[in-house]
């Protein structure tokens, strides 16, 4: 999806080390499957719905200025047949050949919109992406280290990460090592506890309902 690529870079060979540890106290090990525990966090699933509800909207707005800009163009192309009429006196040619060129601007501003709105809602979207993916990844990072604190691990490792010569970091485990199911679980009971707050609906600019206006592009 939407994050799920960006997050893949994002926490590949991540590692995550409790910031206490009594001294002399023996090492206690875990691991987590990273990429598994943001795909299924039910809050990036929320996310995702979205950010494709917010593309939705922007594909929509762009196909109905598409829909214009063809209809501009036939009133272009009708006006430029109309200047060539050879059986329309010179003055008259010239009016239309002044009304031929007043659509061809209109038409070439109506380009350039479309072009400049796909672009900065392609950019809308990417920058929305990256925020939201950078919060889940720390709604997760912080879960792991509190468990890591009330449980004792001295040292939590993601078993979905890969070296720089792409092999797994974590070669090997016993799978009571393994607490994904377990941060899974206080996430996703942390989201559900906060899910009576509305999500608000996506809108044009890209702005959700109640916020400021967008600044123009």
């Amino acid at each position: 999806g939407i994050l799920a690529v960006a997050a893949a870079v994002a926490i590949a060979a991540a590692s995550l080390a409790s910031p206490l540890r009594a001294e002399g106290a023996e090492p206690k090990f875990a691991v987590v499957d990273m990429q598994r525990i943001f795909k299924e966090y039910e809050k990036t699933k929320m996310i995702e719905q979205k950010l494709e509800q917010q593309a939705e909207v922007y594909r929509e707005t762009a196909k109905q200025m598409l829909t214009q800009y063809q209809n501009m163009r036939k009133q272009y192309e009708n006006a430029r047949d109309d200047a060539q009429n050879i059986a329309l006196s010179d003055a008259e040619r010239e009016n239309r050949t002044m009304r031929m060129n007043e659509l061809k601007d209109k038409l070439d501003m109506k380009e350039r919109e479309i072009r400049e709105y796909n672009v900065t809602r392609q950019q809308k979207l990417k920058e929305m992406g990256e925020n939201s993916r950078t919060e889940v990844l720390d709604e997760i990072r912080k879960t792991i280290i509190n468990k890591s604190i009330l449980q004792g691990y001295t040292l939590v490792l993601d078993k979905s990460g890969h070296s720089l010569n792409d092999t797994n970091l974590v070669v090997f485990h016993a799978p009571s090592l393994d607490i994904t199911d377990e941060i899974l679980r206080d996430l996703n009971r942390g989201y559900r506890k906060n899910a009576g707050n509305p999500v608000a609906a996506p809108t044009k600019s890209g702005q959700t309902k109640g916020q400021g206006k967008e600044a123009p592009p």
